[in-house]
């Protein structure tokens, strides 16, 4: 037992380092550096600028009049997730850059071996263990997560594919595995019919992966080239603080300290400076569940009566934590594969199927 504890704790220090490098060097990969030659954006709109109002990490061009709501959500020393979420006046175009419900990942191994499982690295970071998951792969697991609840009847949107979203920041020369994706569909919304679009890259070092880029839209199809300009234009214009950068170079110094004392069961030499972080950091998760369930909160309300009517089961993916909502079968377990489709049984039908969990 005792080579088995030192084998996960310098495992966890490996894991740390490799989120110094992952989040310190290619930090708001989500959004990244200001691009040369960037989009001139949709026709007629003016623009603003929003600032991250939490550390003040990046500023990005918005349209003017729109609903600009984001910024830099910190859980841990290394683990910040940016996300910047557009809502036309109208609000029938949303526009989503990164996601602060995409945690980074840890791929199977003998210590963790169980996929939807948490790796707790205490205020450094929490990971979920995950095999790899391409960019097509999680281009469609992200979109029905976020849109299944309300999008019925999905069918392929050849004409609103094919999306070139730029890497923000340089990727990680030494990634074992990296790779884009994207998928459009059109679907049947109370609201009626919404044109869905979603692109990921995903990267993965050194055991651990991270969604690096994430742009997201849901909008009416006359509305869909306007929605596209403005992501791009966001994308494009999005500018990181050099102060910031500076900072988080700090954090990740002082989150590799914690973690080497942490692992060597010295966490009580090292109270009085984690402590208040750590407040900080509940606080921010706090915030963070306000917003998801802010999200939610409409949906919430008639839930229950709509999936008694619909014959639908809530249940929970255990590779986002996001909930997704299936037909109801007779049998007592619902599995779902990296083509997003779910099969109704008792047992797993083949490798490659993950079992989702019944809210």
């Amino acid at each position: 037992m005792k080579e088995q504890g030192q084998a996960i704790d310098a495992w966890a220090l490996i894991a740390v380092v490799v989120l110094g490098i992952i989040f310190g060097t290619c930090a708001l990969s989500a959004f990244g550096l200001k691009t040369a030659g960037g989009q001139a954006g949709a026709a007629g709109v003016s623009w603003s600028q929003f600032q991250d109002p939490l550390e003040h990490a990046f500023a990005v061009d918005v349209p003017r009049g729109w609903t600009a709501k984001g910024g830099l959500f910190r859980l841990g020393y290394s683990d910040e997730r940016p996300m910047l979420d557009l809502r036309s006046p109208d609000g029938s175009i949303e526009i989503r850059l990164g996601d602060v419900a995409i945690p980074s990942y840890t791929v199977p191994n003998q210590f963790h071996a169980h996929e939807g499982e948490v790796y707790d690295l205490g205020a450094q970071a929490r990971l979920i263990v995950a095999r790899y998951r391409t960019g097509p792969e999680f281009a469609v697991l992200y979109s029905h997560a976020r849109f299944g609840s309300e999008c019925r009847n999905p069918k392929p949107d050849s004409a609103n594919a094919g999306l070139t979203v730029p890497d923000y920041l340089p990727q990680e020369q030494n990634a074992a595995q990296t790779s884009t994706g994207q998928i459009a569909y059109r679907c049947e919304t109370p609201d009626g019919t919404r044109v869905v679009f979603a692109y990921t890259r995903t990267t993965l070092y050194q055991g651990i992966w991270q969604v690096q880029t994430m742009v997201s839209f849901v909008t009416p199809p006359e509305k869909a080239s306007m929605a596209k300009s403005i992501a791009l234009r966001c994308a494009h214009s999005l500018e990181i603080s050099p102060e910031w950068l500076e900072y988080q170079k700090r954090m990740d110094a002082e989150g590799l300290q914690y973690q080497r004392m942490r692992q060597q069961g010295r966490i009580r030499d090292l109270q009085s400076q984690v402590q208040q972080f750590e407040a900080r950091m509940q606080a921010m998760q706090s915030q963070v569940n306000a917003f998801e369930r802010h999200q939610a909160a409409q949906a919430a309300q008639v839930e229950s009566f709509t999936n008694v009517l619909n014959g639908v089961t809530p249940t929970t993916d255990p590779l986002t934590g996001e909930r997704r909502d299936v037909w109801t079968g007779p049998n007592a377990n619902y599995w779902v594969n990296g083509l997003g489709q779910v099969v109704n049984s008792n047992s797993a039908p083949s490798a490659g199927w993950r079992q989702l969990q019944p809210n």
